[in-house]
C-alpha cells in the first residue's frame, strides 16, 4: 500500500511565504519521524511517499519525496492523496488549516488517518473546547474571550495565561501576573484567550482513538516548558512519564469529542500531591511526542498500529493494549523544542 505523509510547514503548505524555523525545524522532525515509521511496517508492505516544499534541500530516506511550490500545492496535493491508499496530515489547527485540509482531501476521495474535521474545528476552538469540556464535569481551566488592545479585566483571576483562541503549542502564548502587566506585543492580537494559571506539571499523553470511539493509550510525557519573561517557550519532552496515573482521568476528555480518529494528543497539567489531572488542550493530530514514541517502540509498530485503528471490524484488545506497555516498561528518552536531538535519559523524570 501506499501512505502519503504531508507535513503542512515543511511539505508545501507555506510555499511562496516565510517559513518560521522553529516551526520548520519541529515539522521536519515530525514528517521523518512518522515517514520512517510507516516505511518500517512488517513485511516492508507499505510505500512512503512525502511531500516537501520546493525550497528546502533533498530530505533522503525510506521514502519517496514530492516537491510542492506556490500555486500549485493544493492541487498537487489532492492528486496524490487520491491516488495513495492513506494520507496522514501533520498541521496545526490555526486558522482552521487542518480541518480546511481534511475536508478538502476527504471530498477530494482520500483516506486520510485522522480525525473528522468537525472534532478538528471543537478542539481548535480553545474557548468553545473549555465550555463544552467544563459542561461535562470535566475540569479545565475556564476561559473568557478578550480584546488585548482593550488590556486586560481587572475582574479576572490573576496570574493568569492570554493565549491565541486557535494557536498551536506555546506560540504567542503569554504569563500575566495581573490586570496591569499585559505585553505590549500581545496587544496586536485581534482577540485572545484568557486562562487562570494552573501550577502543576506540565504533561502530554498520546492515544490512537479506533472507529467506535475507544482510545488506546501510547504513552505520557512530560513537558519541559518554561516562563522567559512574560512569555511561555516549549523546550521539549521526555517519555515517557514516571506514572501513567491521570490516563483514567484523560478518557473522559477524549470521550466526550465526538471524531476524534486516529493519533490525539491530550495536554493537561498534573498535581502530584493530589493526583489529580486538568486538561488544558486536545490536539486531533500527531504532536511531537510521536518522535520519542517512535524510539521507544519497535519500527513500524506505532504505524501498523495507526493503521488497524482505520480498519473495519472490532480492535485487537492485544494489539493496542501492549503498547503502553512497551513505551513505560523500558528505557526514556528526551528530545527537544524541535522534537530532534532524541537520547536516551536515564534520570528521574519531572
Amino acid at each position: 500500500m501506499t501512505v502519503l505523509v504531508h507535513e503542512w510547514v515543511t511539505g508545501g503548505g507555506l510555499a511562496g511565504a516565510p517559513m518560521p524555523q522553529s516551526w520548520a525545524d519541529e515539522g521536519r522532525a515530525m514528517r521523518r519521524a512518522i515517514a520512517a515509521d510507516f516505511a518500517s511496517v512488517a513485511r516492508n508492505r507499505v510505500r512512503v511517499i512525502v511531500t516537501l516544499d520546493a525550497r528546502l534541500p533533498d530530505d533522503p530516506g525510506p521514502w519517496t519525496i514530492e516537491r510542492l511550490g506556490p500555486e500549485q500545492e493544493l492541487d498537487r496535493l489532492r492528486a496524490l492523496a487520491g491516488e495513495a491508499d492513506a494520507t496522514v496530515l501533520v498541521a496545526p489547527e490555526t486558522s482552521g488549516t487542518l480541518a480546511r485540509l481534511t475536508r478538502d482531501l476527504r471530498t477530494a476521495g482520500a483516506r486520510v488517518l485522522g480525525s473528522s474535521p468537525e472534532a478538528i474545528d471543537l478542539t481548535g476552538d480553545k474557548h468553545r473546547l473549555a465550555a463544552w469540556l467544563r459542561s461535562r464535569g470535566i475540569d479545565t481551566p475556564p476561559s473568557r474571550i478578550i480584546l488585548p488592545e482593550a488590556g486586560l479585566p481587572p475582574d479576572a483571576t490573576y496570574p493568569a495565561v492570554l493565549k491565541p483562541v486557535d494557536g498551536a503549542g506555546c506560540i504567542d502564548t503569554f504569563y500575566v501576573v495581573d490586570a496591569r502587566s499585559l505585553p505590549a506585543c500581545a496587544r496586536a492580537m485581534s482577540q485572545a484567550l484568557l486562562q487562570p494559571f494552573v501550577a502543576g506539571v506540565p504533561m502530554s499523553a498520546s492515544f490512537l482513538i479506533d472507529g467506535q470511539g475507544r482510545a488506546w493509550l501510547l504513552g505520557v510525557g512530560v513537558q519541559r516548558i518554561a516562563i522567559r519573561g512574560d512569555r511561555f517557550a516549549y523546550q521539549g519532552g521526555r517519555l515517557p512519564a514516571p506514572s501513567r496515573a491521570a490516563e483514567p482521568q484523560l478518557r473522559p476528555a477524549l470521550g466526550a469529542i465526538p471524531g476524534l480518529r486516529g493519533y490525539v494528543g491530550v495536554d493537561f497539567i498534573w498535581d502530584p500531591e493530589a493526583e489529580h489531572a486538568t486538561v488544558l488542550e486536545i490536539n486531533p493530530r500527531p504532536t511531537t511526542s510521536c518522535v520519542g514514541l517512535t524510539q521507544l517502540l519497535p519500527p513500524g509498530r506505532l504505524a501498523e498500529a495507526w493503521l488497524r485503528v482505520f480498519e473495519s471490524g472490532p480492535a485487537d484488545a492485544a494489539c493496542f493494549g501492549g503498547l503502553a506497555g512497551l513505551i513505560h516498561g523500558g528505557r526514556r528518552v528526551a528530545f527537544d523544542a524541535r522534537g530532534d536531538r532524541v537520547t536516551d535519559d536515564g534520570g528521574v523524570l519531572g
